[in-house]
């Protein structure tokens, strides 16, 4: 908690504050949507290329730059596979990489159906699970060479990551599955996904505002 206390600083905050308001702010629109009080699609949470998915686009992408701007000031490179991570994801949402592989690896392999789950929710997450093997081993080999203070913050990073996993993939599936509220399992995995993804960047923000400029009086490289 005392690793927290210093890392929420006021101004990181009072930013999480405002992204968070944004992320209400696009729940409730769906909401009003659901409620035939507004009409144009791209309201919903669950729409692909809807307002609140492209919030999330540059969401990913701020935090992918805030880890390559840590990544500079402190050398380390544990925070360029973090950005990569990132980049992936914001690859992977925006031009829809798991559907369309995925949809790929159906028809080369031709998955069945099974366990109430269709051929593509196996081909997506047998690209999930490649494309996280990959990224995820370069993280832990930069992990391995990593300062102490870095590895607590990966330790952290991580339970915000698996957070986004929770609801992008597991409420997800539970959604292909579950005959009924699909309206419910859709809010709860977007809306899910939205928070946590802003917290990430609230973390980002704070970790780029405790690293001194590298070359700032001749100093040493800072650790993050």
């Amino acid at each position: 908690m005392a690793h927290l206390k210093r890392t929420f600083t006021y101004p990181v905050l009072v930013l999480l504050g405002l992204i968070l308001l944004a992320d209400a702010g696009f729940i409730f629109g769906h909401l009003l949507h659901k409620f035939d009080v507004v009409s144009h699609p791209h309201f919903l949470l669950t729409k692909d290329r809807s307002y609140s998915e492209v919030f999330q686009y540059i969401k990913e992408f701020w935090i992918a730059c805030l880890f390559l701007l840590v990544a500079l000031r402190t050398h380390a490179v544990i925070y360029v596979a973090w950005a990569l991570i990132f980049l992936y994801l914001l690859a992977d949402d925006s031009l829809g990489l798991h559907e369309s592989v995925g949809a790929g690896l159906v028809r080369a392999f031709e998955i069945p159906r099974a366990f109430g789950l269709r051929g593509q929710d196996f081909g997506e997450l047998l690209v999930t699970a490649i494309a996280a093997g990959i990224l995820f081993t370069f993280l832990f080999i930069a992990y391995y060479f990593a300062s102490q203070s870095a590895r607590q913050h990966t330790h952290y990073l991580l339970a915000l990551v698996a957070g986004i996993g929770f609801f992008g993939v597991v409420v997800d599936m539970l959604h292909q599955m579950v005959p009924w509220g699909k309206s419910l399992f859709g809010l709860i995995e977007d809306g899910g996904e939205m928070v946590m993804m802003s917290l990430v960047v609230a973390y980002c923000l704070a970790l780029a505002f405790r690293c001194a400029p590298a070359g700032a009086k001749n100093a040493q490289p800072a650790t993050a």
